[in-house]
């Protein structure tokens, strides 16, 4: 299953580093997103703006089976961000990438508590909860993601 996962650069910046570590859905371009965040994370201007550049080079890595990686980056963004739901539901995709659904539901829970209306969250914690056999949990929570964004699973 490919999952999209976007992220925006901050509006007070659109630099060209933070377009490119934007782009995390672009296997075309990984050495030089990757290289965009890397940029990001080593200025000393942009700290207050590491956490969303550790949350796209987590996008980056996963997308591209860096999950190694892809946790690293998304367990350090979850200790800068712990409210940020985003993290959590790109942790779950890189649980559920590595066989631990369990992890996966848990992170999904997380994101889910932070933002109940978060569809992406919403929709990944069903497929994870059909995966361990809760269809019925499962199907809700699909039935739920598609109430609030009917073109979740497109």
């Amino acid at each position: 299953m490919f999952v999209a996962l976007t992220a925006a650069a901050p509006a007070f910046g659109q630099s060209a580093d933070w377009k490119q570590c934007a782009d995390v859905n672009n296997r075309d371009a990984v050495a030089r997103s990757l290289a965009a965040c890397n940029r990001i994370l080593k200025d000393s201007r942009e700290a207050q703006n590491h956490p969303m550049a550790l949350r796209n080079r987590c996008g980056i890595y996963y997308t591209n089976d860096g999950y190694e990686h892809a946790l690293a980056d998304c367990n350090l963004a979850a200790r800068r961000e712990p409210q940020s739901a985003i993290v959590y539901d790109r942790r779950g995709l890189i649980w559920r990438a590595k066989g631990d659904n369990d992890r996966a539901i848990a992170d999904y829970d997380q994101a889910i508590r932070i933002n109940p209306n978060y569809a992406r969250a919403l929709y990944h914690r069903g497929t994870a909860k059909q995966a361990k056999g809760d269809t019925a949990g499962g199907d809700a929570d699909i039935a739920r993601a598609k109430q609030i964004d009917p073109d979740i699973d497109k």
